[in-house]
């Protein structure tokens, strides 16, 4: 390859996928005696729509970005994820609700219980 080739640019989604998704903390709300949880939430109210107890996860700004998501994107059209975790095992989720903090993190609906098997820490890209 000569120094004046230029290397084929590659779309986020597909570098994502590619590198196995963006590593994210993955936490868990919802869950009964949840000391952060909000009337909303209680309610079954996400902000993109409304939860689900089996599918609904909640994500970041920070994480959306990652993902190549906006929040606009996500509210007009139900988003799926392939949550990857250490050890083997995915999880689908549909992103329904907005989490508040910057960092980049993946936060699972559990509303009937906080789950102590899953890990602190995940792998998540869109899924396909």
């Amino acid at each position: 390859m000569s120094s004046t080739e230029t290397f084929e640019t590659i779309a986020t989604d597909q570098l994502s996928r590619a590198s196995g998704g963006v590593n994210m903390k993955l936490t868990q709300y919802g869950y009964p005696h949840d000391p952060y949880t909000d009337s909303e939430t209680r309610k079954g109210h996400g902000a993109y729509r409304n939860l689900d107890g089996d599918h609904s996860m909640a994500i970041t700004d920070a994480g959306l970005r990652a993902l190549g998501l906006t929040r606009s994107g996500v509210r007009s059209s139900p988003t799926w994820v392939d949550i990857k975790l250490k050890g083997g095992g995915v999880l689908q989720r549909r992103i329904d609700d907005r989490a508040p903090q910057g960092e980049l993190r993946a936060d699972l609906y559990q509303p009937r219980g906080f789950d102590h098997r899953l890990p602190d820490r995940a792998d998540v890209s869109l899924h396909r």
